[in-house]
């Protein structure tokens, strides 16, 4: 260690250079201590930085709490007296808290800021006036009471850190600086500056920064609790079991079990209060790793090495690699999209992709309160029954006038294995080796009609999806829908 434990014994003539080198040993002593058990031990706690300001060229900051390289703790706070550090710029009188960034422009298109504390330097003055621009400290005389009496004011001469804002354009030698922040031009030369979303400081806390803690960690963790939601709900309409012999059904209970661990550890630390972004970076790379075994590779990838002076780097890309493997879970692996009121019936719109080769087509109907047989028998032809058709929208009412078989359906018996199996869902299976389909695949369109006697709700139809229907007296709500499975890879 540079300095050494003062060597203390009775009768000693003590003197100011006696308690300054005990301070400066334990400062030390401390400093070195937080250095071994927390490598990455210095940065932003806590700031706010004033946008406004940065607009107008100047950069503000309103409040701070932060750890420099060497140990230093500054902590400024609005109104905090009679502890707040003074803020006056020494050399022009301006406040400290805010620097012009015109000049700095000339010279870098992305200017740095820095909060900059004078080293200290034994051979020379540390302590002077606040005009003093290299000393470490600024001397404030501040009357002082009694704080047990009460009263009795005296005053007592203080040390404060003379603390000031610099930027990366500017001479920081003889000073201990922290980066703060990063600055650039929105677009051209005469364009306002704006804080540099692609830069994120040394930070003790990930909360520190709003552009690592929502936007980026905090996007994770919604990305995984909506695939999370996918998964969930695909298990669940298929009716998936641990036991199930189907290996893309295996795949998905394993990548759920997978993304239920990491939510609920990211979820922890989402809303935590003073989570490391080191701590954060680790959960990440689990995260990529458990994922990584689903992904094309089947192996991890090589991951950037922690730098906790290039936080934005490693950060953006974990969110990209997870968001990558995360578009690699399997999907449902179909397209459901109801038929809504359109004339005197209802309709679906269609997808171009849809109507390519090896796409698969099912009508679903949502029978409600109805029994299986009922609602099967209810769909069949005759005068007393709905006597559906389906054909394009041009073609569909000339099927329905003339009697038309119009697009041909199959009844299914058995649910596919992907479709959901669970609820009033039966299905149809679409044919496409009819005439009506060509008429169907020109037009791009699907249309159905029905027996509209038996329609209760035929005046309110258009634009909904509940078809109400008269069965045995009785009000009946049908749906119908669109499953467009999507061909196997």
């Amino acid at each position: 260690m540079r300095n050494q434990p003062v060597y203390w014994y009775e009768g000693m003539f003590l003197r100011p250079q006696h308690f300054q080198a005990a301070e400066r040993y334990w400062n030390e002593l401390i400093d070195v201590s937080e250095q071994i058990d927390h490598p990455y031990y210095y940065g932003v706690r806590s700031i706010s930085v004033s946008r406004p300001a940065i607009a107008n060229n100047q950069f503000q900051i309103t409040l701070l709490q932060a750890r420099l390289k060497d140990g230093t703790i500054v902590n400024l706070e609005a109104g905090q007296d009679p502890d707040r550090l003074d803020l006056k710029d020494s050399l022009s009188g301006k406040t400290i808290d805010t620097v012009n960034l015109t000049e700095a422009f000339e010279k870098e298109a992305k200017v740095r800021v820095f909060l900059a504390v004078p080293r200290l330097m034994l051979g020379r003055k540390n302590a002077g006036t606040k005009e003093s621009a290299d000393a470490r400290y600024a001397i404030d005389l501040k009357s002082i009471q009694d704080e047990n009496e009460g009263g009795n004011d005296q005053e007592v001469e203080f040390r404060g850190l003379n603390i000031r804002l610099m930027l990366s354009t500017q001479n920081l030698t003889g000073y201990e600086v922290l980066p703060i922040g990063q600055v650039k031009r929105a677009g051209g030369q005469a364009s306002a500056p704006e804080l540099d979303a692609e830069y994120i400081p040394p930070l003790i806390a990930i909360e520190s920064w709003p552009p690592l803690s929502r936007d980026i960690i905090r996007v994770i963790y919604d990305r995984i609790g909506e695939s999370i939601n996918v998964l969930a709900e695909q298990l669940s309409d298929l009716d998936v079991a641990l036991a199930s012999s189907d290996p893309l059904d295996i795949k998905r209970v394993m990548i759920l079990m997978r993304l239920n661990e990491a939510y609920s550890v990211i979820g922890s630390q989402t809303f935590a209060s003073g989570v490391h972004p080191y701590a954060a970076y680790v959960e990440l790379c689990r995260v990529v790793g458990q994922l990584a075994t689903f992904g094309p590779n089947r192996k991890p990838p090589e991951f950037p090495r922690y730098d906790h002076d290039n936080l934005y780097y490693v950060f953006k890309w974990l969110k990209d690699q997870i968001e990558a493997l995360l578009e690699a879970i399997p999907k449902a692996g179909f397209v459901q999209r109801y038929f809504i009121g359109s004339g005197q019936g209802l309709q679906v719109s269609l997808e171009p992709q849809w109507l390519a080769e090896g796409w698969n087509w099912y009508i679903g109907v949502n029978r409600g309160s109805l029994s299986e047989t009922e609602c099967r028998e209810l769909l069949k032809p005759g005068s007393a029954n709905l006597d559906w058709k389906f054909g394009s929208a041009t073609m569909v009412d000339f099927y329905r006038r003339n009697f038309h078989r119009g697009v041909w359906l199959e009844e299914v018996t058995q649910t596919p294995r992907i479709l959901p199996s669970k609820g009033p869902w039966l299905y149809y299976a679409v044919k496409r080796d009819n005439e009506a389909w060509q008429y169907v695949h020109k037009e791009q369109s699907l249309a159905m009609r029905l027996n509209t006697h038996l329609i209760r709700n035929l005046d309110s139809l258009q634009g909904k999806r509940d078809l109400v229907v008269s069965v045995r007296g009785q009000s009946v709500i049908l749906q119908f829908a669109l499953f467009a499975v999507a061909p196997f890879k």
